[in-house]
């Protein structure tokens, strides 16, 4: 029988049903009268089911490798970078910066900055030392370094570190950054340092680079000098000149300074020497007293140059007085990196004749008598009107050993006339 006649018989040899490609494709035979072939499909389902049976183990270790390829990258490289970005995104405000005990190789610091890392998760972080640096340099320089505790940031964060001894790592680099501070007027603060931080229970390591943008003195534009006075006489340590002079500080950067000793001069002529004591540039206006020791016979003695470097001031009833630091002493010690940045600023403080005179006359009429003391513990002179007063001043000028030295060249009646139309004039 043939093999196309042995397919109408029923029974054992028949033949197959389906083919074995056939019955792998999950098909079903049925004939009809008319010889058509009809088949029937699995649903999607089944065709799942079944293909998942066959290729299991291939899927297996395919996600195994992938697992194994994926997540050390994911570890690694994806969330390291993901918390990079947070840092880089973050931004740093200062708030708060104390540069305290001024000695010649360290200084006490307190350093705290407002962080907004944009997260809404808490980030855990252990404890890191942060590099202070200048660009120009480079963060392999830094001047100093701070030790900021581990701990959790989140939101809007201050962090930093109070009262901290701070060890000066490099002077050459500090004295740039101290230089910035007086001269200009905004400054970076740029920070760095590597650090382990936690999102949850994922460890990353990040670098912190970043710069703090903040103002800073700008030569201390707005330096004033009020309530001048000329001692007659001198004191015994030879001071014969007094005032308070302002030292503005628009910043939020505190630093302490110590005993400023200062150079005078007149168009560059020096004509005496000045101390502020106890100085300390805390945020805002900072007044202290001045003492000073003006040579009368230098100014004397070059008077025809003095007034000419004083004629423009002149003109306004004014005197221009020269201040330039020969040193800053701490605690008895001398601070090398403050004496040079300031030695080369020049104050200039313009003075009122007026009002220099005036206070002069007040000192010499009522001694160590006092009116009262404003808030900021300016000296309150009077002014005169009286006209006994006026005679007691002059015969006291008169009479008054260091103002005969003064006018030592002049005839007795010429300088008593200059002495009485002084006083005439308050």
């Amino acid at each position: 029988m043939s093999k196309a006649e042995g397919n109408f018989v029923l029974g054992s040899n028949r033949g197959a049903w389906f083919s074995k490609s056939e019955d792998d494709e999950g098909l079903f035979k049925t004939e009809s009268a008319s010889g058509v072939s009809l088949a029937k499909m699995l649903t999607r389902t089944e065709k799942l089911r079944r293909h998942w049976r066959r290729f299991w183990l291939v899927y297996l270790v395919g996600n195994v490798v992938f697992l194994a390829i994926f997540l050390p990258i994911f570890f690694l490289v994806i969330i390291p970078a993901v918390a990079q970005l947070v840092v880089n995104k973050s931004t740093l405000r200062l708030v708060n910066a104390q540069v305290m005990q001024p000695k010649p190789d360290s200084v006490m610091m307190t350093l705290q900055a407002r962080l907004d890392l944009k997260l809404a998760i808490p980030v855990r972080i252990e404890p890191v030392t942060l590099n202070l640096f200048e660009r120009d340099y480079g963060s392999d320089n830094p001047y100093a370094a701070v030790d900021i505790p581990g701990q959790t940031i989140h939101g809007n964060y201050t962090l930093g570190v109070s009262d901290q001894f701070t060890p000066i790592q490099d002077l050459t680099v500090w004295k740039d950054f101290i230089h910035q501070v007086v001269f200009q007027e905004e400054t970076s603060l740029a920070l760095h340092g590597k650090m382990v931080a936690y999102l949850g229970v994922l460890k990353s390591h990040v670098t912190m680079n970043k710069n703090i943008i903040t103002p800073t003195l700008n030569q201390f534009s707005g330096f004033t000098m009020s309530d001048a006075t000329l001692l007659l006489p001198a004191r015994d340590d030879g001071t014969n000149l007094i005032g308070n002079i302002t030292l503005p500080n628009p910043t939020v950067l505190h630093f302490e300074v110590g005993t400023l000793n200062l150079d005078v001069k007149s168009g560059g002529i020096p004509i005496g020497n000045a101390t502020i004591k106890g100085v300390t540039l805390r945020p805002g206006d900072n007044t202290y007293p001045l003492s000073g020791i003006l040579d009368l016979k230098t100014v004397l003695g070059n008077l025809g140059d003095v007034l000419t470097s004083q004629a423009s001031a002149l003109e306004t009833g004014n005197l221009s007085l020269e201040a330039v630091t020969s040193s800053v002493v701490w605690n008895g010690t001398v601070v090398e990196y403050y004496t040079d940045v300031l030695r080369q600023l020049t104050l200039t403080a313009t003075i009122g004749i007026a009002d220099i005179l005036n206070n002069t006359l007040s000192n010499l009429v009522h001694g160590k008598k006092r009116t009262g003391t404003s808030d900021t513990g300016i000296t309150i002179r009077p002014r005169y009107d009286d006209a006994k007063a006026r005679v007691e001043l002059t015969q006291m000028l008169k009479e008054d050993q260091e103002v005969q030295d003064v006018f030592h060249d002049m005839s007795s009646e010429k300088r008593d006339g200059i002495l009485e139309s002084l006083v005439l004039m308050f």
